[in-house]
């Protein structure tokens, strides 16, 4: 407690009356205010109503513990404000009560949320000061006054004779409701209770098969309106699978209903029957002389009875012309899969000729490269053995090879590819080999990379340690009395 006063001290400019709080009004306080803060330092007990919010608040932002006790307790363990704040990354201004928060709260703020007319007060507050507050403001207004006063004058004429014309309604729901008040609760069973867009909307989802629009002129004959809410004209149209649509002659939805400019110079009520088609509306039928109502209704009931006997002669015609348009796509699909199989056999038949006469190819070359390779070896072999002079030199060096052993002579500035031009003098040498020593145990660098290259073509694996680096026989390691060993591969 003596920690909670402390802070309470160090923090008075935030909260000036906690250091006169004490007991539990003071921790409810500090925990509104300071939750994240103390939260680790106080274990704060909560009943089984509490923990359920915090792991409901964790569970929706999928955030910390101490985040949605902080915020929980700002908002009196409310969710709804809380995971709001949280969600917008604003803080909640804390909600001090004095009494604790139990599972009513969380209810009965919900009627404390302010309206969507309803403007947030202004985070500071100021003063307003007047419009003129300076004197030399009020003096540039009236100086300035005889050259303003001409277009004032001149945008006030322009707006009165070509300004905008007066809104109409967007929805004839609006008309009614304001002209024609006790018609207002007969107005959803007659009219479609949306905008156009909305019943585009829900063209895909509906059954409706015509859309019958009323477009109505506020200044014209109003009996025909009147009717609308007096005779079944509507129920009519509902039992032919159609829809009523309603709006007010010059709104939006009438202009794209009817985009010509055959309204004529008189534009009047009229009515509209579009035949629908999946998403799409073809118009009809226009009928634009509505004096008499009852023959009205009756031309239009007439109307849509024969467009549904077209419609329905024009399934059938489709669905004839869709089955034998099915079956002349079914043999042809038989045709074109039939020839597929026979271009894909021809294909296959003519790849694997084209493969195996590859192969033949690839093998013949390789065994012409191999051919090749070998008579190299073979004429190198042959020089060599041709050349009868001994091997001269102060050292000597004994060669074993699979089938026997030879000595050669060497000096120790000689060059070790010397050892390979002597070893291929000999009958015992075998034509792909490398040589080794035992003691120590290491690869002796005497082919040459010719000679290697050849090994490597030949896939026998020779060992890179195995290449000629120009070194001499003292460089090696190789001295008198030494023996190397020929690895036939």
């Amino acid at each position: 407690m003596f920690f909670l006063q402390l802070l309470c001290s160090q923090r008075h400019s935030e909260m000036p009356s906690a250091r006169y709080l004490s007991g539990p009004r003071l921790l409810t306080t500090l925990c509104t205010r300071y939750g994240a803060f103390i939260s680790p330092l106080i274990p704060f007990k909560m009943d089984e109503n509490q923990q359920a919010f915090i792991a409901q608040m964790m569970e929706i932002t999928n955030c910390e513990r101490d985040v949605a006790v902080n915020y929980l307790t700002r908002t009196n363990y409310d969710v709804e404000i809380a995971v709001r704040h949280f969600f917008e990354g604003t803080v909640p201004t804390a909600l001090v009560s004095d009494s604790s928060p139990t599972e009513s709260t969380a209810s009965s703020s919900r009627v404390s949320l302010p309206n969507a007319q309803e403007e947030a007060p202004p985070a500071t507050a100021g003063p307003v000061l007047p419009v003129y507050h300076s004197l030399l403001q009020f003096f540039t207004q009236f100086i300035t006054l005889p050259v303003r006063l001409p277009l004032i004058v001149l945008n006030f004429m322009y707006k009165y004779f070509f300004g905008p014309p007066a809104p109409t309604y967007k929805h004839i729901f609006e008309y009614i409701a304001a002209d024609f008040p006790q018609y207002n609760s007969k107005k959803k069973a007659v009219f479609y209770k949306h905008q156009l867009q909305s019943l585009r909307n829900d063209l895909p989802v509906r059954n409706w098969k015509f859309l019958v629009t009323y477009v109505h002129d506020p200044n014209g004959n109003l009996d025909f309106f009147h009717s609308l809410f007096t005779s079944t004209f509507a129920e009519q149209i509902r039992s032919r699978e159609g829809v009523l649509f309603g709006c007010l002659l010059g709104s939006d939805d009438a202009a794209i209903l009817r985009p010509d400019r055959s309204f004529g110079k008189q534009k009047r009520s009229c009515i509209l029957v579009f035949l629908i088609r999946g998403t799409s509306l073809t118009r009809k039928l226009i009928v634009e002389n509505l004096s008499n109502p009852e023959s009205v209704a009756a031309n239009i009931d007439l109307a849509m009875i024969d467009l549904i006997a077209d419609e329905a002669d024009r399934d059938a015609r489709n669905r004839a012309q869709n089955e034998s348009r099915r079956l002349m796509e079914e043999q042809n699909r038989e045709y074109q899969a039939s020839l597929q199989q026979d271009m894909e056999r021809i294909a296959k038949l003519k790849s694997e000729e084209a493969a195996a006469k590859k192969a033949q190819e690839e093998e013949e070359k390789k065994q012409r490269e191999a051919e090749e390779r070998l008579s190299t070896v073979e004429a190198y072999k042959k020089k060599c053995m041709e050349d009868k002079e001994p091997a001269e030199g102060a050292h000597d060096l004994l060669i074993r090879f699979p089938t026997g052993k030879k000595v050669i002579k060497f000096n120790a500035d000689d060059k070790i590819e010397k050892l390979f031009n002597e070893a291929m003098k000999s009958e015992m040498c075998p034509i792909f080999f490398q040589m080794h020593q035992t003691f120590p145990k290491r690869a002796v660098p005497c082919l040459p990379q010719w000679y290697h290259d050849i090994l490597t073509l030949e896939e026998l694996e020779p060992k890179s340690e195995c290449v000629s680096n120009d070194s001499t026989f003292e460089e090696t390691g190789i001295t008198h009395g030494s023996m190397v060993y020929i690895d036939n591969l």
